[in-house]
């Protein structure tokens, strides 16, 4: 299949809304740039933690819709659209914690994401060039502002899953088996106070189950529910509760509940294990409402914090 056509042979090239105008005009500057950052962002999303590596890929699927409104396309950016990048923002950097300094980044992917921001800042700047010439909406220039401040929270909680001290274990003994076993049946007595019957589940850092604890009469389908509360904590780095937030319409990860095989989970009952600065794992837990399972969730996130002492109480 021929792929050239010679037309931009003389230096000059089109896109939807602009005729034969120079290669060199602001316009396919501003283009360049976000294809730049298109592959930017697919190198990236190999070095990224599963969650945001789904991510990366939908911000792939944005710049190609933003790229292609800037070309005399369909409308991308809207008000609504950035107003959910800014509560994505926020939920982010609230989850990510204190990190490494801007320039101080331990992982891979945080770095990758480092590249990726620098780029879509070269593109914010060759968009207010374009923006002279016309074809620019105030809200693309908005998007483009809000994706790296995006990238920059993005890479903060990359590095917050990535390597970082050991942290001493609980004092409840034994390995990370133990420990998970004992998390769910405290939670699973708890429940009982509250007449409810539930399934826990706990994995490690990597998403894989460690160990799954169902009550007699609770639901079947909480087996399944509760394993992807805490793979899908654990591969976010944030609760299934707070995750719901950012996949609303409108939200940066809008859609992101649809991907891996239909494992994320983006309602409440599901929380990441956290020793120090380092991911352990996550715990996630079904058989009662949302509010219920978010509250045993919780529970368990401050007996899991306490090290799971005997003398513990709620």
């Amino acid at each position: 299949m021929r792929i050239y056509t010679r037309t931009g042979d003389t230096g000059f090239s089109s896109t939807g809304n602009r005729r034969m105008i120079p290669k060199n005009s602001p316009v396919f500057s501003l283009l360049g740039a976000l294809e730049e950052l298109d592959a930017s962002l697919g190198e990236a999303a190999g070095k990224l933690p599963a969650g945001l590596s789904e991510v990366a890929g939908t911000l792939r699927r944005d710049v190609a819709a933003l790229s292609a409104e800037l070309s005399g396309g369909e409308k991308f950016a809207d008000a609504a659209r950035v107003r959910g990048m800014e509560e994505s923002i926020d939920l982010m950097m609230e989850s990510a914690g204190a990190g490494a300094p801007d320039g101080s980044r331990e992982s891979a992917g945080a770095a990758a994401l480092g590249v990726s921001r620098a780029i879509a800042r070269r593109a914010e700047r060759e968009m207010a060039s374009a923006k002279q010439t016309g074809g620019v909406t105030p809200d693309a220039m908005r998007y483009l502002n809000r994706l790296s401040d995006l990238l920059y929270a993005m890479a903060r909680m990359a590095d917050a899953q990535g390597p970082g001290p050991a942290a001493p274990p609980a004092d409840f003994g034994g390995g990370f088996l133990e420990r998970a076993l004992e998390l769910c049946r405290r939670v699973l007595a708890e429940a009982r106070r509250e007449n409810l019957r539930v399934t826990a589940a706990v994995c490690d850092e990597g998403g894989s189950p460690t160990a799954l604890l169902r009550d007699d009469g609770a639901l079947l389908a909480s087996v399944e529910i509760a394993r992807d509360k805490a793979f899908t904590s654990a591969a976010m780095r944030m609760s299934t509760e707070e995750l719901a937030g950012l996949c609303k319409p409108g939200g940066s990860l809008y859609g992101l509940q649809h991907t891996n095989g239909g494992r994320i989970v983006i309602f409440g009952g599901g929380v990441p294990l956290v020793e120090g600065n380092r991911l352990v794992g996550g715990f996630g837990v079904s058989g009662g409402t949302a509010e219920q399972d978010t509250n045993l969730a919780n529970y368990a996130l401050k007996v899991f914090s306490a090290g799971i002492r005997e003398e513990y109480s709620r």
